[in-house]
């Protein structure tokens, strides 16, 4: 069993964007329980690897310096966040958010770079947050270089790995992504697969996670059987 988890926020504000903090630290407990290692996304995506989940957190929300970070270095656990560079040290209030949204404070500098510093990794979620299936393929790339390139003169490092903003994506927009990333990924809620596209890989919602009964059950017959079951709705929601 190999997936991807993905987060937003780290704490107790309401709605399906956050995820307590005491959840995390029950949720790696869990899988450590269950014999499940946490990997980053290089070793998870290896041909090698057979077993394993890597942890994603989408946004780039201050909650992942404040609440995760602490949680993850207590379980020595590696990470990847997605942030949105335009947004640094403001809020989650971009264009095209839909109404409703909680809003969350976003990562500054200063903390993006202690995390970078603690071995999780800073990947983009471009610049803007975009719908990029509204654009043309040169302005695509435009706005991925311009988050990839403040990320690496802020960091030394340009992101290896890309997740599309609000999971859309076309055969355009993964072209264009998956020319300048190892792997991109979209919001499609499955395991990882031997015959998947690296443009285009499913992740696990932690929302779907908060029980560390059924994180332990992850790699069984009855996990597996929840989250099919639960992909199934979104597909009758046409939310996937």
């Amino acid at each position: 069993m190999r997936a991807v988890i993905t987060f937003h926020a780290i704490g107790h504000e309401p709605g399906p964007l956050s995820f307590a903090p005491e959840g995390l630290d029950a949720m790696l407990g869990a899988l450590a329980d269950a014999e499940v290692p946490v990997l980053d996304l290089d070793t998870l995506l290896s041909p090698a690897t057979k077993r394993g989940v890597a942890l994603t957190f989408d946004d780039g929300m201050r909650s992942v310096h404040d609440a995760a970070l602490p949680i993850l270095r207590a379980h020595t656990a590696p990470a990847h966040v997605f942030v949105v560079t335009n947004q640094i040290a403001a809020d989650n209030r971009w264009k095209g958010q839909p109404e409703g949204t909680q809003i969350y404070p976003v990562l500054d500098w200063p903390q993006i770079e202690v995390l970078h510093a603690n071995g999780v990794r800073i990947e983009s979620h471009t610049a803007s947050h975009p719908d990029l299936r509204t654009m043309s393929g040169p302005v695509i790339e435009e706005e991925l270089e311009e988050a990839d390139t403040l990320i690496a003169a802020r960091l030394g490092r340009k992101p290896a790995y890309f997740a599309y903003p609000y999971g859309y994506e076309n055969k355009r927009v993964r072209t264009v992504a998956h020319s300048r990333y190892r792997a991109c990924f979209t919001t499609r809620l499955a395991y990882l697969g031997a015959e998947d596209d690296l443009a285009a890989l499913p992740r696990l919602d932690s929302h779907y996670l908060r029980s560390p009964r059924l994180v332990r059950q992850l790699d069984r017959p009855a996990g597996r059987g929840y989250i099919g079951f639960r992909a199934f709705l979104r597909r009758l929601r046409g939310s996937e």
